[in-house]
Protein backbone atom coordinates (compact mmCIF):
# COMPACT_ATOMS: atom_id res chain seq x y z
CA UNK A 1 0.00 0.00 0.00
CA UNK A 2 2.95 2.25 1.07
CA UNK A 3 4.03 2.13 -3.05
CA UNK A 4 0.59 3.35 -4.13
CA UNK A 5 0.22 5.81 -1.97
CA UNK A 6 3.93 7.07 -2.76
CA UNK A 7 2.49 7.25 -6.63
CA UNK A 8 -0.44 8.96 -6.07
CA UNK A 9 1.38 11.74 -3.72
CA UNK A 10 3.63 12.00 -6.43
CA UNK A 11 1.10 12.25 -9.01
CA UNK A 12 -0.72 14.94 -7.08
CA UNK A 13 2.31 17.13 -6.54
CA UNK A 14 3.89 17.24 -10.35
CA UNK A 15 -0.45 17.81 -11.30
CA UNK A 16 -0.16 21.10 -10.92
CA UNK A 17 3.04 21.41 -13.05
CA UNK A 18 1.74 19.60 -15.86
CA UNK A 19 0.06 22.85 -18.22
CA UNK A 20 -1.75 22.34 -21.22
CA UNK A 21 -0.25 21.19 -23.91
CA UNK A 22 0.48 24.16 -26.57
CA UNK A 23 -1.94 24.20 -29.66
CA UNK A 24 -0.17 23.49 -32.87
CA UNK A 25 -2.89 23.84 -35.82
CA UNK A 26 -4.67 26.96 -36.89
CA UNK A 27 -7.66 27.30 -38.81
CA UNK A 28 -10.72 29.46 -39.68
CA UNK A 29 -14.52 28.19 -39.30
CA UNK A 30 -17.61 28.68 -41.16
CA UNK A 31 -17.60 32.40 -39.36
CA UNK A 32 -14.09 33.76 -39.66
CA UNK A 33 -13.23 33.34 -36.59
CA UNK A 34 -8.99 32.48 -36.72
CA UNK A 35 -9.46 28.95 -33.69
CA UNK A 36 -6.37 27.20 -33.17
CA UNK A 37 -6.24 22.75 -31.19
CA UNK A 38 -3.68 20.49 -30.18
CA UNK A 39 -4.69 18.07 -32.72
CA UNK A 40 -5.87 18.29 -36.50
CA UNK A 41 -8.70 15.70 -36.05
CA UNK A 42 -9.71 18.75 -33.82
CA UNK A 43 -10.08 20.85 -36.92
CA UNK A 44 -13.61 20.53 -38.34
CA UNK A 45 -13.71 18.18 -41.34
CA UNK A 46 -14.30 20.77 -44.09
CA UNK A 47 -11.94 23.47 -42.78
CA UNK A 48 -8.93 20.21 -42.29
CA UNK A 49 -7.37 20.75 -45.11
CA UNK A 50 -6.95 24.65 -44.76
CA UNK A 51 -5.40 24.02 -41.22
CA UNK A 52 -2.19 25.17 -40.80
CA UNK A 53 0.82 24.06 -38.96
CA UNK A 54 1.95 26.61 -35.90
CA UNK A 55 4.03 24.05 -33.97
CA UNK A 56 7.57 23.31 -34.10
CA UNK A 57 9.08 21.04 -36.94
CA UNK A 58 11.97 18.50 -36.68
CA UNK A 59 11.79 14.95 -36.59
CA UNK A 60 8.14 13.33 -36.06
CA UNK A 61 6.51 17.23 -36.65
CA UNK A 62 4.73 17.33 -39.67
CA UNK A 63 6.53 19.76 -42.48
CA UNK A 64 5.36 23.57 -43.19
CA UNK A 65 2.73 23.77 -46.04
CA UNK A 66 3.94 25.36 -49.44
CA UNK A 67 2.24 28.35 -48.66
CA UNK A 68 4.61 28.89 -45.51
CA UNK A 69 7.44 27.60 -46.95
CA UNK A 70 6.91 30.56 -49.60
CA UNK A 71 6.20 33.14 -46.77
CA UNK A 72 9.68 32.27 -45.06
CA UNK A 73 11.81 32.52 -48.41
CA UNK A 74 10.14 35.90 -49.47
CA UNK A 75 11.45 36.74 -46.18
CA UNK A 76 14.63 35.46 -46.05
CA UNK A 77 14.88 37.05 -49.62
CA UNK A 78 13.69 40.43 -48.18
CA UNK A 79 15.96 40.07 -45.40
CA UNK A 80 19.16 39.49 -47.62
CA UNK A 81 17.78 42.24 -50.36
CA UNK A 82 17.84 44.86 -47.26
CA UNK A 83 21.04 43.90 -45.80
CA UNK A 84 22.76 44.09 -49.44
CA UNK A 85 21.59 47.52 -49.76
CA UNK A 86 22.40 48.65 -46.03
CA UNK A 87 25.81 47.39 -47.14
CA UNK A 88 25.51 49.60 -50.43
CA UNK A 89 24.87 52.81 -48.55
CA UNK A 90 28.92 53.37 -47.36
CA UNK A 91 28.97 53.86 -51.36
CA UNK A 92 26.28 56.07 -52.38
CA UNK A 93 27.96 59.64 -52.60
CA UNK A 94 31.51 57.98 -53.63
CA UNK A 95 32.87 60.04 -56.84
CA UNK A 96 32.88 58.03 -59.82
CA UNK A 97 36.75 56.28 -60.38
CA UNK A 98 39.22 58.19 -62.11
CA UNK A 99 40.05 57.30 -65.87
CA UNK A 100 42.39 55.12 -66.86
CA UNK A 101 45.16 57.11 -68.68
CA UNK A 102 45.03 57.12 -72.15
CA UNK A 103 48.71 57.54 -74.10
CA UNK A 104 48.07 60.65 -76.45
CA UNK A 105 51.80 60.44 -77.54
CA UNK A 106 52.07 59.67 -81.20
CA UNK A 107 52.73 56.34 -82.47
CA UNK A 108 56.43 55.70 -83.42
CA UNK A 109 57.12 55.66 -87.11
CA UNK A 110 57.27 52.37 -88.09
CA UNK A 111 60.69 51.06 -90.26
CA UNK A 112 61.11 52.11 -93.77
CA UNK A 113 64.01 51.33 -96.69
CA UNK A 114 64.40 51.98 -99.95
CA UNK A 115 65.10 48.85 -101.77
CA UNK A 116 65.35 48.86 -105.58
CA UNK A 117 63.12 52.00 -105.58
CA UNK A 118 60.20 51.11 -103.84
CA UNK A 119 59.69 52.29 -100.76
CA UNK A 120 58.96 49.85 -98.35
CA UNK A 121 57.57 50.09 -94.71
CA UNK A 122 57.63 47.22 -92.08
CA UNK A 123 54.60 46.34 -91.00
CA UNK A 124 55.64 43.26 -89.06
CA UNK A 125 58.78 41.82 -87.98
CA UNK A 126 60.29 40.63 -91.40
CA UNK A 127 57.27 41.63 -93.30
CA UNK A 128 57.31 44.61 -95.45
CA UNK A 129 54.64 46.59 -97.70
CA UNK A 130 55.49 48.70 -100.61
CA UNK A 131 53.71 52.04 -100.56
CA UNK A 132 55.25 53.63 -103.00
CA UNK A 133 58.57 55.39 -105.15
CA UNK A 134 61.75 56.22 -103.50
CA UNK A 135 62.34 59.63 -103.08
CA UNK A 136 64.40 61.31 -106.13
CA UNK A 137 67.25 62.65 -104.38
CA UNK A 138 68.13 58.57 -102.92
CA UNK A 139 69.59 56.26 -104.45
CA UNK A 140 71.39 53.02 -103.72
CA UNK A 141 73.49 53.10 -106.64
CA UNK A 142 72.17 49.77 -107.86
CA UNK A 143 70.18 49.77 -110.68
CA UNK A 144 66.62 48.39 -110.75
CA UNK A 145 67.11 45.38 -113.81
CA UNK A 146 69.70 43.65 -111.44
CA UNK A 147 72.89 42.97 -111.25
CA UNK A 148 73.76 42.04 -114.96
CA UNK A 149 72.59 45.19 -115.99
CA UNK A 150 74.75 48.21 -117.12
CA UNK A 151 75.76 49.93 -113.93
CA UNK A 152 76.83 47.94 -110.93
CA UNK A 153 77.93 49.88 -107.94
CA UNK A 154 78.06 53.61 -109.51
CA UNK A 155 80.70 51.69 -111.85
CA UNK A 156 79.67 50.27 -115.84
CA UNK A 157 81.41 47.46 -116.24
CA UNK A 158 83.84 47.70 -119.76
Amino acid sequence: MKPFLTLVGLAVTLLPLAGRADAQWRYVDDKGVSRVTQYKLDVPAPNRDLAEWIGPVGIGKPGLSADQLRAAQLSDANRRIVDAEAGLLQYKNVPPPARPYLDTTPARPMASMCITGEQRIMTSPGSWKVVGACNGGFSTGYGTAGYGSSSFGGFAPR
